[in-house]
């Protein structure tokens, strides 16, 4: 029977390849970072899966057993380290080459590369909720006939502006919250590859950048048009 621990299989779900390599095959594991754990204790004393904190940083070791490999992920910044056994049975790890790790849960620095101001994923979630926010102003106009600016200047526009912005951000990055992808990987990038499938012709990253800079752009003009040229709701 193959040995799996179901804590480890439910809490991080790696989606890289196997990152367990021969000592022969690494040119200077003597650089690499040891985490005072031999593969044996892994296995046997550990159970398959235990912690080691190493200057401060949480690193979580577990063993699979149907790949023969280990696997060492820092959950704080979702990553999954190469990890190698030197010739003295120990865990070794590369702390300079970290891969994206799918991880369960929050983290503020897994998640600090997609959501700062200038990084490609902050703009596609500031143009999702655009869209969503050009859409829910345009019927709000066509129902109750009250300018973009009346809108938002309400109490409840205003509430309902502020919720429609976090349920964009939180449905953005609920997979990798999920653990379903890493967290820098949640928002396609629109210079990606496409290997596990057909390339998209329309529903492609760049087609969705495009379209949310056209919606801050045309949320922005309404704006505008109804308060300088028009002096109301410009859809009616």
């Amino acid at each position: 029977m193959m040995m799996m621990n179901k804590t480890a299989s439910r809490s991080v779900a790696c989606r890289s390849t196997a990152t367990t390599v021969s000592p022969a095959k690494v040119a200077d594991m003597k650089k690499w970072l040891p985490i005072n754990l031999t593969k044996n204790n892994l296995v046997g004393a550990q159970g398959g899966e235990t912690t080691r904190n190493i200057d401060g940083e949480v690193y979580y070791v577990s063993y699979d057993a149907a790949k023969d490999d280990v696997v060492v992920v820092n959950r704080r910044l979702g990553v999954r380290y190469p990890a190698a056994i030197d010739d003295q049975n120990r865990v070794r790890i590369n702390t300079a080459e970290p891969k994206p790790a799918a991880v369960v849960g929050f983290s503020a620095d897994a998640f600090r590369p997609v959501l700062k101001g200038d990084s490609e994923g902050a703009e596609v979630i500031n143009g999702r909720a655009a869209m969503v926010g050009f859409l829910g102003i345009a019927v709000a106009e066509l129902l109750t006939g009250s300018s973009a600016l009346t809108q938002l200047g309400s109490a409840t526009g205003a509430a309902a502006a502020a919720a429609a912005g976090l349920l964009t951000l939180a449905a953005s990055i609920a997979p990798a919250v999920a653990g379903r992808v890493p967290a820098g990987q949640v928002i396609a990038s629109d210079s990606g590859a496409f290997e596990d499938g057909p390339l998209p012709y329309f529903w492609t990253p760049l087609a969705e950048k495009i379209n949310g800079r056209v919606a801050m752009v045309g949320t922005l003009g309404l704006i505008l048009t109804e308060q300088f040229l028009r002096g109301g709701a410009a859809l009616l």
